[in-house]
């Protein structure tokens, strides 16, 4: 567990705190996200976590013990660290940067060796190919998992990560993002992790910390932040979305009910009475293999009058092929799905196969439910 305990930074020649009087407890295993915008104090606040800067006044407390009371050298080894820049030394290969920790701790070579294909493989890079490489070889995207990767070369129990994925494309930038969740899920290590993205903060942190001026203005979970924003400065830095992006925080498996009435092509003639004995408004279409291709609903049958026919139904259901939605996937998304296809359902798979049914109808309620219903 990290503690700050009325923590201020006044830098030299300056009267106007950088930090003021900050104090905040961030669990052991979640992910803080120190959010604002720039010049608010988050990233002094991260270097004097780690005491590459040291505060005015104030107490930090790792495990209940005053950092003060610990060599900063020796602090640091213990902390894992990421910034923007990645760091990465452009002399040393990719496996001599993964293993400047390790070797100062004096770890032999064998084990050192080990360790940097372990973490290699963790990341998503082949030992094989990208070990010997110079970080001038490798992409941003790249470079920046390498940069992960010597974070954790020595199993750190805490993480310090300065904007580290701000310098990569959007589509580099999430891909890292889930990569580093789908680790942290396995490591369950402390994080403190700063952005000036409120959307990245939203979807990395199991609590954001948002500063402004140097102070903390409030600290809660994602949905407490968007649900009860303290005052009107975290309702604009949050935006007028809001309630999209508490979207954001749930998946389709959520609220997913089960697909009522399933057919085949051959059944497609007495659809509307299969419908009605299952009591659903939407209706499957699977192929032979029982995949699903497509669906139809009561106003599309309604809707065709006396021009339906098999035909029809078939090339109304084709036209929605692409309206399913994994189990995994977050409701925003589902509802962007809904408004492409014009549509107030969609199927639920969970791999290939149909898992259910999502409504435009759900997410609606689900929006507009508050906190402890």
């Amino acid at each position: 567990m990290i503690e700050l305990r009325e923590v201020t930074k006044v830098y030299k020649g300056q009267t106007v705190p950088a930090v003021d009087r900050l104090s905040l407890k961030i669990p052991e295993g979640e992910t803080c996200v120190f959010v604002g915008p720039s010049g608010c104090g988050k990233s002094t606040t991260l270097r004097m976590i780690n005491r590459m800067i040291e505060p005015t006044s104030g107490t930090i407390l790792i495990n209940n013990k005053d950092i003060r009371e610990s060599d900063p050298d020796r602090l640091r080894m213990g902390i894992g660290y990421v910034i923007q820049q990645i760091g990465l030394l452009p002399h040393r290969t990719v496996a001599e940067n993964i293993a400047i920790v390790p070797r100062l701790y004096g770890w032999p070579k064998e084990k050192i060796r080990k360790r940097v294909d372990e973490l290699l493989e963790l990341i998503g890079l082949d030992p094989e190919t990208t070990r010997d490489k110079y970080p001038s070889q490798l992409s941003g995207g790249q470079m920046q998992r390498v940069g992960v990767a010597r974070a954790m070369a020595v199993d750190p129990p805490i993480m310090l990560m300065d904007e580290p994925f701000g310098a990569v494309d959007p589509i580099a930038r999430n891909y890292l993002q889930d990569e580093f969740l789908r680790l942290q899920r396995e490591m369950r290590k402390t994080i403190c992790f700063v952005t000036h993205d409120i959307n990245e903060a939203i979807k990395m942190g199991d609590r954001i910390a948002i500063f402004n001026k140097g102070r903390l203005v409030q600290y809660g979970t994602p949905h407490e932040i968007l649900t009860r924003p303290a005052n009107e400065f975290v309702s604009d830095f949050i935006g007028y979305d809001r309630v999209v992006k508490k979207l954001g925080l749930y998946r389709v498996a959520d609220l997913a009910g089960p697909a009522g009435c399933v057919a085949r092509e051959g059944e497609l003639p007495e659809i509307g009475r299969l419908m009605r004995e299952k009591e659903s408004d939407v209706a499957f279409l699977v192929d032979a293999h029982g995949r699903p291709c497509g669906f139809l609903t009561t106003e599309d049958i309604g809707g065709m009058g006396d021009e339906i026919s098999p035909q029809s139904l078939m090339q109304k259901a084709l036209g929605r092929r692409g309206a399913f939605a994994q189990r995994e996937m977050v409701l925003r998304d589902a509802l962007s799905l809904m408004l492409e296809y014009d549509t107030e359902y969609l199927g639920v798979l969970n791999g290939g196969d149909l898992a259910g049914v999502i409504t435009l109808s759900a997410i609606r309620k689900h929006s507009c439910r508050k906190e402890g219903e």
